[in-house]
Parts: C-alpha cells; structure tokens; sequence
C-alpha cells in the first residue's frame, strides 16, 4: 500500500442536478476561482444543459468563486434566476 507524505491535493467535484437530467461531473483540481468556475464549469457544461430548458431556477452555496461580480453578471447575462442560499444550509 502507498502511504500519502505532504499535502493532500485540493480536489472538488462539481455536478448540476434537476428533476429529469443531471450533468457529467467536473473534476477541479487545485484551488478554483470565478474565471475557473465560469471558464470549467458554467460556460462549457452548466450553461450548454440549461439552454435547453424553458425555466431553470438555480441555486449556488456562498463560495468566492460563486458570488464573485463577474459570475453573478454572467447569471444576469443568461438570465437565470438564481434561489438564495440560506444561512446554515447543509452543503447538498
């Protein structure tokens, strides 16, 4: 077996989920921010599913890559509504 010595690598898994598709997960690796996010996983995977819906109502926990001016104007730009994240909601 191989022990692990250091730091472990950062690692997120992003996926979109709705009542009748769901999107391929994206692998980030290493620290992420807006112009990642918007770049890895709005424009080519999140923004191409939601072009096919009539109504999409969206909803993104308070991360600095989430609620960066830059992604919530381009949520703007789509026109997506976005649902508040409450205060102390569990992570999905």
């Amino acid at each position: 077996m191989h022990l692990h010595n250091g730091p472990a690598p950062d690692i997120m898994v992003w996926d979109n989920i709705g009542n009748y598709y769901r999107t391929p997960l994206v692998r980030i690796i290493g620290t992420s921010n807006s112009q990642r996010y918007i770049s890895e996983v709005l424009e080519p995977v999140d923004f191409h599913y939601l072009q096919s819906m009539a109504i999409a109502i969206l909803q993104q926990d308070n991360a600095r890559p989430h609620v960066a001016r830059v992604v919530q104007g381009l949520f703007v730009n789509h026109q997506n509504e976005l649902h508040p994240w409450l205060a102390r909601s569990p992570d999905l």
